[in-house]
This record gives structure tokens, C-alpha cells and sequence, in this order.
């Protein structure tokens, strides 16, 4: 039972990495095309929003290893 959690939980870490990766470049994006109605604060938060969103993958991912590393600790015992 408790490996079955553990697994889970790595899991959705790993889902939600993605899922703020993902997030980020779309907004990345946003700030480098050209646009000429975004004002620079507009952009200066998008970057921000960005930073923001892959340090929370980056967390994810971080997590996620600490789990997966867990779950081969009892496999291994």
C-alpha cells in the first residue's frame, strides 16, 4: 500500500512538471513575439509569471526524484 502511494506521488510531480513547463514557454512565447500593445510592464510580468512557473517544474521535478528514489529504497529492502 504504501509503495502504491509513493508511486502515485511521484507521478503527479512528474505531471505536474510538465504541466508548469509547459505553462512557461507558452508565456516565454508571449514575451518574445513582438507585440506593440504590451507595455513593459506587461512583459516584465509575463517574465516574472515565468521565472515563477519554472522554478515550481524545477520543485516538481525535485520531488519527483526524492519519491522515485524512495519508492527503489524498498524495492531494494
Amino acid at each position: 500500500m504504501r509503495k502504491k502511494k509513493v508511486k502515485s506521488l511521484m507521478e503527479d510531480y512528474k505531471q505536474f512538471a510538465f504541466t508548469l513547463l509547459s505553462v512557461s514557454a507558452f508565456l516565454y512565447i508571449g514575451t518574445v513575439i513582438p507585440n506593440e500593445g504590451l507595455g513593459m510592464d506587461q512583459k516584465t510580468m509575463m517574465m516574472l509569471a515565468t521565472c515563477g512557473f519554472l522554478a515550481a517544474a524545477f520543485f516538481c521535478v525535485k520531488r519527483s526524484l526524492k519519491y522515485k528514489k524512495q519508492l527503489d529504497e524498498m524495492e531494494e529492502s
